[in-house]
C-alpha cells in the first residue's frame, strides 16, 4: 500500500475512534445528567423534609410549652385559690363596715385604705396569672428607653415615699429605643423594683444603670437591700419559688418569661455583695447599633482622653 493511502486509513481510524469515544461521551453524559436530576429531586424531597420535619418540631415545643404553662396553672390554680381567699375575705370584711351610717371619717378612711390594698394585692395576683399563662409577649412598639425609665419611676412614686426610699437612674440616652411592648416592660421592671421594695427597710436605695453594647443594651438594676442567698440564684425564676410568706413566687418567672419574650436575657450577679444586682440585657435595632456605636466612639475617646489628662 502506497504512503498517501496508509495515511488516508490511519485518518479514517481515528475518525472512527473519535466518533466512538464522542458517542460514549454523549452518552456518558447523559447519564450524568439523569443522575443529577436524580440527585435535584432526592434534595428537593429532603429539603421539603426536613421543612416538614422543622414545622412539626416547633409545633410539638409550642405544644409542649403550652402543656406545660397549663401543667403549672393547674398548681398555680391551688395555690391561688388559697391565697385569694384570705386578701378577698379581708376585703368583703372592711367594704362590709363602709355601710355603717355613724361611721367616724378617720375609720372610714381608714377602712377604703385596707379595701384598696387588699384590691391590688389580687390585682397583682391576677396579672401575673395572665402574663405566665400567656408565656409572656413581645411587640413592635418603639420605645424610648430613657422615657421608659421615667415611667418606671413615676409607677413607684408611692411605694418610693411610702418608705422613704431613693430612685436614681444614670441618664440613658434619649435617642436609644428599643422594640417591645412598654406596658408589659413598665410592669416587669416596676416588680422588680417592687420586690426589693417589699423586702428592704427604710431608706431603700434603688439605682439603674444603662450600658449601650454594640448590638444591645444593658440594664443594671441593684440595691442596698439583704440581698439574695447565693443557694437560691438557680432557683429564683422558678415558677412558685417564693421565700415570702403569701408571695405567689410568680414575680420574678414573669420578668423572666417577658424579658425573653423581648429576645433578652436577665440574670443576677452572683458577685455583688451588698444587696441584689440583676443585670438585663435587651437587643437594639440595627438602626440604633449605629446610633450604640457612635455613643461607645465617644465615650471611648471621652476616657482615653481623661487617662492623658491625669
Amino acid at each position: 500500500m502506497s504512503q498517501p493511502a496508509t495515511r488516508q486509513q490511519q485518518l479514517q481510524d481515528a475518525f472512527e475512534l473519535f466518533s466512538q469515544v464522542s458517542e460514549q461521551l454523549t452518552g456518558s453524559y447523559r447519564e450524568l445528567e439523569k443522575q443529577v436530576v436524580g440527585l435535584n429531586r432526592e434534595l428537593a424531597t429532603a429539603r421539603s423534609e426536613r421543612a416538614r420535619l422543622l414545622d412539626e418540631i416547633q409545633t410539638l415545643q409550642q405544644q409542649a410549652s403550652r402543656s406545660r404553662r397549663l401543667s403549672s396553672m393547674g398548681e398555680m390554680t391551688a395555690r391561688l385559690a388559697h391565697q385569694v381567699r384570705t386578701p378577698l375575705s379581708t376585703a368583703l370584711l372592711y367594704a362590709s363596715q363602709l355601710k355603717q351610717a355613724q361611721l367616724p371619717r378617720d375609720q372610714h378612711d381608714c377602712f377604703v385604705d385596707r379595701l384598696l390594698t387588699g384590691l391590688r394585692h389580687l390585682d397583682h395576683m391576677v396579672n401575673d396569672m395572665l402574663v405566665f399563662a400567656r408565656g409572656g409577649q413581645g411587640g413592635d412598639e418603639i420605645i424610648n428607653l430613657h422615657r421608659l425609665l421615667e415611667q418606671v419611676q413615676q409607677t413607684l412614686l408611692p411605694q418610693l415615699d411610702s418608705k422613704a426610699a431613693r430612685w436614681s437612674v444614670q441618664p440613658a440616652h434619649s435617642d436609644i429605643c428599643i422594640h417591645g411592648r412598654q406596658e408589659l416592660l413598665v410592669s416587669v421592671l416596676a416588680n422588680l423594683a417592687t420586690n426589693t421594695l417589699d423586702i428592704c427597710d427604710r431608706h431603700c436605695h434603688l439605682e439603674w444603670r444603662v450600658e449601650l453594647q454594640d448590638d444591645s443594651v444593658q440594664l443594671v438594676f441593684q440595691d442596698n437591700g439583704p440581698g439574695i442567698p447565693a443557694e437560691l440564684h438557680e432557683h429564683i425564676f422558678e415558677p412558685f419559688f417564693t421565700t415570702r410568706p403569701g408571695g405567689t413566687g410568680l414575680g420574678l418567672t414573669v420578668v423572666h418569661a417577658v424579658i425573653t419574650a423581648h429576645q433578652g436575657e436577665i440574670d443576677i450577679d452572683p458577685d455583688y455583695r451588698e444587696g441584689a444586682r440583676f443585670v438585663i440585657r435587651l437587643p437594639l435595632p440595627e438602626t440604633q447599633q449605629q446610633l450604640a456605636s457612635g455613643v461607645l466612639n465617644k465615650q471611648q475617646k471621652a476616657d482615653s482622653a481623661s487617662l492623658r489628662c491625669v
